[in-house]
């Protein structure tokens, strides 16, 4: 469970608390939230796109030690958040993306864009805020 900081940051952000329970791992030095907002009332293909293209990258980032971990996280439809879903990636410095850019960017190039749906990303949703946030403490 997250120290009384972490929930406060998690219910001020809107995220429900199954998600601010699941803390970092101790590699983590700083995570990136990337907040979406679906374009349609069920963000189920939005979902679809992010696992098929975000998550598959960032698998890979993971596998090579760029990124400590990434998560994709659906918002419970009955908080009624501003957002639909955030994308969670922790990264093992506290420069965040910008210390693995370029070696992400060579992993962004390989790859091959996939559209479940048949629909790119602009029309499916998108981005309402990006955060950086620090674990400070955990139990």
């Amino acid at each position: 469970m997250p120290d009384r900081r972490g929930l406060l940051t998690a219910l001020a952000l809107g995220l429900p608390l199954a998600s601010a329970a699941a803390a970092a791992p101790p590699d983590t030095e700083i995570e990136e939230w990337t907040f979406l907002k679906a374009a349609a009332a069920d963000p189920a293909a939005l979902l679809r796109f992010l696992e098929a293209n975000w998550l598959a990258m960032d698998r890979i980032a993971v596998a090579q030690g760029l990124f400590a971990h990434a998560r994709l996280h659906r918002a419970d439809p009955a908080d009624g958040a501003a957002w639909d879903v955030v994308m969670v990636v922790g990264y093992r410095t506290p420069a965040g993306y910008d210390g693995v850019r370029a070696a992400f960017e060579a992993i962004r190039v390989a790859h091959r864009p996939v559209q479940p749906d048949d629909l790119p990303f602009a029309s499916l949703g998108r981005i309402t805020e990006s955060r950086r946030v620090r674990l400070v403490a955990s139990a």
